[in-house]
Order: structure tokens, then C-alpha cells, then sequence
């Protein structure tokens, strides 16, 4: 299998908004093929527990915003169609990545997009917090905020939130204006030092713990 560069599969950033307890209420994911955003999508959740004010203090939302909605574990079908065309990434990646699979362990076999074989996982994740740690070192924070404000992309952010977040929900802590701002980190980070063409592999290597990293083996990354 050729190594496949990070613009030519669809890479779907996601972010949920919810945690162990209420399950995901709010989901976004922004999808980027040839480094540019082709697609965007948002929903609410009802919640498998009351939502807790300190819940709401972060996101905004509230059980009876909730009230006439479907959970999450509806959207099967969605999210497995995601996996199947491209890979996920998200800011902490393993915050997505355990509320995707406190959902649905598994999705059925899809490719791996990074070695040979079909794999019935959710991941590879990319994880841009853990790319902008280790390619911009220099920046200190890596909170979403902090990088976007760091990389000046408040502007195209603002704009793009206007074209597809809810009116209410065009601010840090909602999951389709968070999905947008690391969608545009990633398109960011990949733009900084020649690294428009670095590979699927490399983005996954790079975002992984150390550890984790250096237990896989190259032809797990198509390397």
C-alpha cells in the first residue's frame, strides 16, 4: 500500500460535548479533503442522565434543551459511514475516542487508511493537541483557543461558524465551532515547514503518547 498523504482521504474532525455520566449530548464533526472543509454536520442528544449544572456551566446546554431529542446511540449508521470513508480527529483525541467507544465498541471492518489490512476500529485517531505539542514546542499552550489565536485563525474560524454552527452555538464548548477550530489547527499545523505533503502514517505516529508510538510497528503505519 502506498502511503497515503493527509489531503487525500476525508479526515473527520469531531468534538462531542457530554462526558461518562450523560453520554455524548452534543456531537459535530467537520470533514477535510485536500486540506479544505467539503462538509460539516451538528446534533443534539438526550442524555442517558440528568445533566449536571457544572455539565451545563461548560457547554450550555441544558436538560430541557435536550428534551425532544434522540441519544446518540441512534446515530450508528452516521458515524459508521464516517469511519469507513476516512479517519477521525479530534483535540485530545482520547476524550472523543471514549465517548465513541463507550457507545459502540466497535464498527464493523473498515479500512485502516494507514496499512494494508481492514481494521474494526474507530481508530487511528489524529490527535491535534498532541501534533501542535510536538511540532510547535515553542507555543506552550496548546489549548484549542490558545492555538487558534496563536495561528491567527480567529477570522476564518468567526466565518466559518457563521456558515454552519447554530446561532447559539458559535463559541468555544460547543462541538461544531470546536470541530471547525481543530479542523483549521490541523490544516494549520500540516501547512507549517514544508509538511503540506506528510503522510496519513505520520500524523497518526506523531499524535500518538510516546509509548504508544513506539509500540507500533512501521508496517502497522504503512512505513
Amino acid at each position: 500500500m502506498s502511503a497515503l498523504s493527509w489531503s487525500q482521504v476525508p479526515l473527520h474532525v469531531v468534538d462531542f460535548e457530554g462526558g461518562a455520566r450523560t453520554g455524548v449530548v452534543e456531537s459535530g464533526v467537520v470533514t477535510l479533503l485536500g486540506g479544505e472543509v467539503v462538509s460539516a454536520f451538528t446534533g443534539l442528544h438526550a442524555p442517558s442522565a440528568a445533566v449536571p449544572a457544572v455539565d451545563t456551566q461548560c457547554h450550555g446546554l441544558t436538560d430541557r434543551d435536550l428534551a425532544a431529542e434522540t441519544p446518540f446511540s441512534a446515530e450508528w449508521d452516521r458515524w459508521a459511514g464516517l469511519r469507513r470513508t476516512g479517519l477521525f480527529a479530534a483535540h485530545n483525541a482520547a476524550v472523543e475516542a471514549g465517548l465513541l467507544r463507550a457507545t459502540w465498541p466497535r464498527p464493523p471492518a473498515v479500512p485502516s487508511f494507514v496499512g494494508p489490512e481492514a481494521v474494526a476500529e474507530w481508530g487511528p485517531f489524529i490527535d491535534t493537541c498532541r501534533l501542535a505539542r510536538l511540532w510547535m514546542p515553542s507555543l506552550g499552550d496548546h489549548r484549542l483557543s490558545s492555538l487558534v489565536s496563536a495561528l491567527r485563525l480567529g477570522p476564518r474560524l468567526e466565518a466559518l461558524a457563521q456558515a454552519y454552527c447554530p446561532t447559539s452555538r458559535r463559541r468555544y464548548h460547543c462541538a461544531l465551532f470546536d470541530a471547525l477550530a481543530a479542523a483549521l489547527v490541523l490544516r494549520a499545523l500540516c501547512a507549517v515547514e514544508g509538511r503540506s505533503s506528510a503522510s496519513l502514517a505520520q500524523l497518526v505516529r506523531d499524535g500518538l503518547p510516546a509509548a504508544a508510538a513506539g509500540e507500533m510497528h512501521q508496517g502497522e503505519l504503512g512505513l
